[in-house]
């Protein structure tokens, strides 16, 4: 991206343009400058063009599903969360500029950026974690007694260089945050993990009749990563002694997650299919500036889940 932007200002004879819009530019003034080069740009755009537009780009495509059951998916999930005490919301298509890329967990080269501040949302988990922190603030939820547990289903959508059946355009996800506060032997962490697992274990099971695998990723964050991951894995196989487990004792130090990350993962004629992902994020932590904050957040694909059922 800074090649292309290189490329610009010396075709444009305006040598440090980029920074000095991005740095010395107020934000309104940035957001008016986009707003009115945009609407200038529309000008010129005809029908015939959009159309021809719209063939070319991906990210404008309908999902490769079923409507229908797709949507009932989002349902029975959703029901399924609040019949465990978990608060279902519906987030806002659009999410704070830089909300993702804030803390790290998202490149903003692959979140589709907007005018007037905002950005396409491309984390449901991120948006949760918000939503959470700014009610603990302002006391409208409290976490001091016992976990707070919200979930939603979205589609994301994030720019990929090149697209494949991996990374698909745009994909459905539920999604479930438990925020807490830190207590004695990592207590929230053991509950807030078994609360989650065990939801997608008895889901998964009742709705596609098998079971899932877990697997284990150590990751930095904790001050006895070591102990702190056995403390984790040993509660784990307490709990589920039906569930297969597999550990990754090496390290991953990606900022993303905190202590652990776990993949859930499914098998489908024989073949392990990555279904979900766990993990502690410090995103609460850094919103309310408090290390007493913990926030273990999940997710689950939908768009998967739809396939499946339509195979068997």
């Amino acid at each position: 991206m800074k090649n292309i932007s290189r490329r610009i200002e010396k075709e444009l004879g305006l040598p440090s343009l980029t920074g000095k819009l991005a740095n010395e530019l107020p934000p309104s003034d940035f957001n008016s400058l986009l707003i009115e080069i945009f609407s200038l740009k529309s000008e010129r755009i005809s029908p015939s063009e959009i159309l021809k537009l719209y063939a070319q780009n991906n990210y404008t495509k309908p999902a490769a599903c079923n409507a229908a059951e797709y949507r009932r998916l989002e349902a029975d999930m959703l029901c399924a969360a609040e019949d465990n005490g978990v608060e279902s919301i519906i987030l806002s298509p659009a999410s704070l500029f830089g909300c993702c890329s804030t803390f790290g967990a998202i490149s903003q080269n692959k979140v589709i950026s907007a005018t007037r501040g905002l950005e396409i949302l491309s984390d449901a988990t991120n948006m949760l974690a918000l939503y959470l922190a700014a009610g603990i603030k302002d006391g409208t939820l409290s976490n001091a007694e016992s976990p707070v547990h919200l979930c939603t289903t979205h589609r994301h959508i994030r720019y990929q260089a090149a697209l494949s059946a991996k990374h698909l355009p745009h994909f459905g996800l539920f999604t479930m945050v438990s925020a807490g506060k830190s207590r004695s032997s990592y207590a929230f962490e053991i509950e807030a993990l078994l609360f989650h697992l065990q939801f997608y274990r008895d889901y998964w099971l009742q709705k596609h009749g098998s079971t899932l695998s877990v697997s284990f990723n150590r990751r930095a964050g904790y001050k006895d990563p070591d102990g702190f991951f056995a403390r984790m894995i040993d509660a784990v196989k307490n709990c589920f002694d039906d569930m297969e487990i597999v550990i990754d004792e090496q390290e991953n130090n990606t900022v993303y997650y905190q202590g652990l990350q776990a993949t859930l993962t499914a098998r489908d004629n024989g073949k392990s299919i990555e279904v979900g992902d766990i993990g502690f994020t410090d995103w609460t932590q850094k919103l309310l500036n408090s290390k007493r904050e913990r926030l273990l957040i999940s997710a689950l694909a939908l768009d998967r889940q739809v396939q499946l059922t339509a195979q068997n």
